[in-house]
């Protein structure tokens, strides 16, 4: 019997035990010393450094190096609610953001209940872009005090310096680097999940994407450090060492244009504007913002003008910052996204043909647009609604979440998705006007910033399913609600 049991188990199978009993016990010694922290600022190193890692990572072991990170996550929610429920004998804290993500997960049940299909689909749909979000509890029921939560931004910002430095030595290197930091292997996962395959599109020294695997991924991480540091450097009252900071500031635009990630940069350039224009109606951001216009506008011109072809500009793997504007909303490059089936042609499409006939709870999370239908190569919505197996009928998601949204969770679901984000805003709004700290007040102010440029940046792609942007964006929405409910409290 034992015999027959063991001829099925994997080759690595006691080792993976030892692994998970090791992680078991590491993580109860955690929570009986009240060092549950320690794992926060373990995923905080993990995730923006996962991609190297997996790179180099034996296939035997790959899926188990990817997920039990995610696994530990989830151990770590369930630890700290079960140490909430002991403390204060109640389920859930009160903080305005519950009945929107309750309101959320109703809208997903029902749009399982009507498309009827597979739940273990319906799940890992939903686990795709709640899976972080989960985070915010965790810091709630902790209730961690103030040296632990800026412990956690410590971490944060030591990951983000390296990422930019990383990001300056690859820009250096000529693209030399780009080959030990870039992996476009396949792997399958239980004979079901496909996951990497990404294709290096462009060429080799064009765009820096440190050890995030690609320049999205670092443009939109940069650009969320940028908007929490801004905050800070503008206020001009916190910090101590200011020089550095604006030295640390200046090189982070730098890696930023980079990137060349054109979403990270207006994800940057709208969240840093809210703080400077809306929050602190600085005459000085508002002229130093008209000089970067004006000379942006100037540089544009120059380049229309001695490109006789800027109508014609498309998508190449190497490219200047003119065309890389341009293409933008070039005829040639806007005909390319919809005849390739690209970014436009789901645009268009998705409310055409997916919302015009599941207009309101939609097709089910994990069946359209997202990471879930593109690694399970699930095609069967796509089928239905003939429509191309995402972007350029290969890629199973269609690089703009909102649309994917609005498909699989329908009118009512993206109406409640926007919901979360505004409540988001209106509890930073809050803390900003009660706080009675500085940093609590800046915190919260780069917290509206980062909100409005994460709305904006979820229209150029996947970006609400990328593991280290929604993970630090996610942590900083908990500390904030830490605030929120303290500052209510008092």
């Amino acid at each position: 019997m034992l015999d027959t049991i063991l001829l099925y188990l994997p080759n690595n199978f006691f080792g993976l035990f030892l692994l998970v009993l090791i992680f078991v016990l590491a993580f109860l010694l955690l929570f009986r010393l009240k060092k549950s922290e320690w794992i926060i600022y373990l995923l905080l190193i993990w995730f923006p450094l996962e991609s190297l890692i997996l790179m180099y990572t034996p296939l035997d072991y790959y899926a188990q190096v990817k997920y039990i990170p995610e696994i530990i996550m989830y151990g770590l929610v369930f630890g700290t609610w079960l140490s909430f429920i002991i403390r204060e004998h109640k389920f859930l804290p009160k903080q305005p953001m519950s009945k929107w993500l309750m309101a959320f997960l109703a809208v997903a049940v029902v749009s399982l209940l009507l498309n009827f299909y597979s739940p273990w689909i319906w799940t890992l749909g939903l686990r795709q872009i709640l899976r972080f979000v989960l985070i915010i509890f965790v810091i709630l029921w902790m209730n961690y005090d103030l040296p632990v939560i800026k412990n956690i931004l410590r971490v944060g910002i030591i990951i983000f310096i390296l990422e930019v430095f990383l990001g300056l030595v690859q820009y250096l290197s000529g693209g030399y680097l780009d080959a030990y930091l870039f992996s476009s292997r396949t792997v399958t996962v239980a004979n079901m999940a496909t996951l990497g395959g990404i294709e290096q599109f462009w060429t080799q020294g064009s765009r820096v994407f440190a050890t995030l695997g690609r320049y999205d991924q670092l443009g939109s991480f940069v650009a969320l450090g940028i908007i929490l540091l801004f905050t800070f450097v503008f206020d001009n009252k916190i910090l101590k060492n200011k020089f550095w900071y604006y030295i640390l500031l200046i090189f982070a635009v730098f890696v930023l244009y980079l990137t060349k990630s054109r979403a990270s940069w207006i994800a940057a350039f709208l969240g840093v504007s809210t703080i400077g224009l809306f929050l602190y109606k600085s005459k000085k951001f508002l002229w130093g913002l008209f000089i970067f216009l004006s000379i942006f506008v100037i540089y544009l011109i120059s380049f229309a003008i001695s490109n006789q072809n800027i109508l014609a500009i498309s998508d190449k793997p190497n490219q200047s910052l003119g065309e890389r504007v341009f293409e933008s909303f070039s005829p040639q490059g806007l005909r390319d996204s919809y005849d390739g089936y690209g970014r436009i042609f789901f645009i268009i499409n998705t409310p055409l043909q997916v919302v015009r006939q599941y207009p309101l709870f939609g097709v089910g999370p994990g069946q359209y647009g997202g990471g879930v239908a593109a690694a399970l190569l699930h095609t069967d919505m796509y089928d239905r609604l003939h429509l191309p197996f995402g972007i350029q009928n290969i890629y199973g998601q269609i690089d703009n979440n909102w649309m994917s949204i609005w498909g699989e969770f329908g009118t009512i679901g993206l109406l409640v998705w926007i919901m979360i984000f505004v409540t988001v805003i209106k509890m930073s709004l809050f803390v900003r006007e009660k706080a009675d700290n500085d940093f609590e007040k800046n915190l919260a102010e780069g917290l509206i910033g980062l909100t409005v440029g994460i709305m904006a940046i979820g229209f150029f792609g996947p970006y609400f399913e990328f593991r280290t942007l929604m993970f630090y964006y996610w942590i900083t929405v908990g500390v904030v609600g830490t605030f929120y409910v303290k500052t209510r409290i008092l």
